[in-house]
C-alpha cells in the first residue's frame, strides 16, 4: 500500500515519553533564526534547492534627487509617448525605516518606464549583520506603476549562498517624504546553499530495552524522502530513503524483517514540500517492542502502523525551525525495539 500527503492533521496528544537532544557537531551554516528578520530554514526543497530563505521587515530607499540621491537619468523619455526614459539605481536596503537603520544590501541596476516601471538588479549584501552572506546575491526583476501601492518583484537567481535562488519580493510603498520613496519588503525563496549540510542532531531513542541490534543510517541526511513500514500488530521492519551531504539518495536496509504480505507494507513519499514534525507511538509493556507508530507531517498524519494497546505512549514534536530528516534506533531481528529521529 502506496500513500501520499494531501490533507494537513495535527492532532493533539498527551506526551508521556520524550525524546533527550543529543548534538552531534556545531553547524556549519546559519539555521533557524540567524536575526529578529531574517529565517533559514535547511532541508527545505528538492536534490538542489536545499534550503528556504525568509526575510521580512527590510526598508528600501529610493532617493531620486539631492546630495544624497542614489539614482541617475541615464536617458531621457520619448518628447511624444514619455516611454524610454531610463535611470540607473544603487538603492540602499536596510533592516529598518528609521534613520538609525542598518544598511543589509545595495540594489545595483536599472529601471526603464515603458508602460510601467520595468526593474533589473542585482541585490547584493554588505558587512554588517548578515556577514554570513556577505557578497551573496539576489537578481531580482520586476514592473510597477508610479502610484501602485503594493505588487510582487520576481527573483531569478542567485550566486554564492543563494545559489540557484527562485522567489519573490512582495514590495509595497511604505512612505513617501520629500524626495526619498521607501518601500517595505518582504523575501521568500529556495536556493542551494553552497557550504557542507551541518550534521544533524540525535534525538532519542524511545521504545523498549530488547534490542541488541542497533541500526543507524550513513553520512549526514538533509532530507526526508520516504519510508517503508511493515507493520502486523507490531512495528515489524523500517526502512527509508534520505539525501546526503552529496546530494545523493540513500536507502537503509530494512531494520526488523520484510513481512511477506503485502498488505502488510506501507510505503509513505513525501512530497517536495512535506517534512516530518512529529512522531507518535507505544511500546508493549514487557515484550518491549514497537507496537504502534505513526508520522505527523506538515500535510497529513501517517498511521498509526501496528496497534492501538501497547504502553508507555510516546511523543516527540520537532522544534519550529527544524524537521526530521532520518531515523535511528534498534532492532531484535524480528520487530523494531526502539526508535529516535535525526533533525535539521
Amino acid at each position: 500500500m502506496e500513500t501520499c500527503g494531501d490533507d494537513v492533521s495535527d492532532p493533539t496528544m498527551e506526551t508521556i515519553g520524550v525524546l533527550s537532544d543529543v548534538s552531534m557537531a556545531s553547524r556549519s551554516l546559519p539555521v533557524g533564526v540567524v536575526s529578529t528578520n531574517f529565517k533559514v530554514t535547511r532541508g527545505f526543497g528538492g536534490i538542489a534547492e536545499n534550503a528556504k530563505v525568509n526575510v521580512d521587515r527590510l526598508y528600501l530607499r529610493q532617493v531620486m534627487t539631492g546630495w544624497d540621491a542614489n539614482q541617475s537619468d541615464l536617458i531621457q523619455p520619448n518628447a511624444v509617448t514619455g516611454l524610454g526614459k531610463t535611470a540607473v539605481n544603487n538603492w540602499g536596503v536596510y533592516d529598518g525605516a528609521g534613520s538609525k537603520a542598518e544598511l543589509v544590501a545595495k540594489t545595483h541596476g536599472m529601471h526603464t518606464l515603458a508602460g510601467k516601471w520595468s526593474n533589473w538588479f542585482t541585490l547584493a549584501f554588505v558587512v554588517g549583520r548578515y556577514v554570513e552572506f556577505e557578497a551573496s546575491t539576489l537578481q531580482v526583476m520586476g514592473a510597477n506603476d508610479e502610484d501602485e501601492a503594493d505588487n510582487d518583484w520576481a527573483i531569478v537567481g542567485g550566486t554564492g549562498e543563494f545559489a540557484m535562488a527562485r522567489g519573490i519580493i512582495r514590495r509595497r510603498v511604505y512612505s513617501i517624504t520629500n524626495n526619498t520613496l521607501t518601500h517595505a519588503l518582504t523575501i521568500e525563496f529556495f536556493c542551494h546553499m553552497t557550504e557542507v549540510v551541518p550534521s544533524p542532531t540525535k534525538r532519542g531513542t524511545v521504545g523498549g530495552n530488547r534490542g541488541t541490534l542497533p541500526r543507524e543510517m550513513e553520512g549526514k541526511s538533509q532530507r526526508l524522502e520516504n519510508v517503508t513500514i511493515y507493520h502486523v500488530g507490531a512495528v515489524e521492519g523500517f526502512q527509508f530513503s534520505y539525501v546526503d551531504e552529496d546530494r545523493k539518495i540513500r536507502t537503509t536496509d530494512t531494520w526488523g524483517r520484510v513481512h511477506p504480505d503485502p498488505l502488510r507494507k506501507t510505503e509513505i513519499k513525501f512530497g517536495p514540500s512535506e517534512f516530518v514534525k512529529k512522531v507518535n507511538g507505544a511500546q508493549r509493556g514487557g515484550e518491549g517492542w514497537l507496537s504502534r507508530f505513526e508520522i505527523v507531517t506538515t500535510h497529513k498524519t501517517y498511521g498509526p502502523f501496528g496497534v492501538d494497546n501497547g504502553t508507555p505512549n510516546f511523543s516527540y514534536t520537532v522544534p519550529e525551525d527544524e524537521t526530521v530528516v532520518g531515523f535511528f534506533g534498534n532492532t531484535d531481528n524480528i520487530f523494531v525495539t526502539s526508535i529516535g529521529v535525526y533533525t535539521i
